[in-house]
Order: structure tokens, then sequence, then C-alpha cells
């Protein structure tokens, strides 16, 4: 058994501390990419929504209004089922042809 100490100072402790602190920041990007899911369906926010379709939040609340994009509320949270997001972009793409 080695007598040795290891310091703050020591290469050892510095790539262990280094390795650690690369591993949570990893570990806070897929926290934040994660997407819970509820009986398998994946619901965006508000935000999410405006910032992928670039719209502001009176266009998304008229969409709402106008019953043009499905969505449900829990708790005063307006949240959008993503798998219905796709249907409706699907049912209204339109092939160019050239």
């Amino acid at each position: 058994m080695s007598d040795r100490i290891i310091t703050r100072e020591c290469s050892e402790y510095q790539e262990l501390y280094r390795n650690l602190y690369q591993a949570i920041r990893n570990l806070d990007i897929l926290i934040g990419m994660h997407r819970p899911s509820v009986c398998g369906e994946v619901y965006l926010t508000s935000e999410e929504i405006c910032c992928i379709f670039s719209i502001s939040k009176r266009s998304l609340q008229n969409y709402r209004d106008n019953r043009q994009i499905p969505y449900t509320t829990i708790g005063g949270k307006i949240l959008y089922p993503q798998s219905a997001l796709y249907k409706l972009l699907e049912s209204h793409f339109v092939r160019v042809l050239q």
C-alpha cells in the first residue's frame, strides 16, 4: 500500500476533478434535453412552441382560441402534445412541384 498523500495540487486529483466536472456538465446537458412523457406522450410548453415555429405568444393564443392547434391545460399550465403537432404539420404540408 502506498504511503503517498493525495492533495489538491497532485496531478491525479486535478485529473479526477476535471473528469467529474465534465461528467456533471454532460449530465446537465442531458437533463436539459430530457422531455418527460405522460402515458407515452411528450408535451411541449408555450415557450418551446413559440421558439420552434418562430411565432409570438399572441399568435399562439390566436391558434388556441381558433382551435387550430391542439393543447391541454394542467394546473394552469398550457401544454401541447408533440405527436398531435406533427400530425397537424403533416396534414398541412404542401409539396411544391418543380
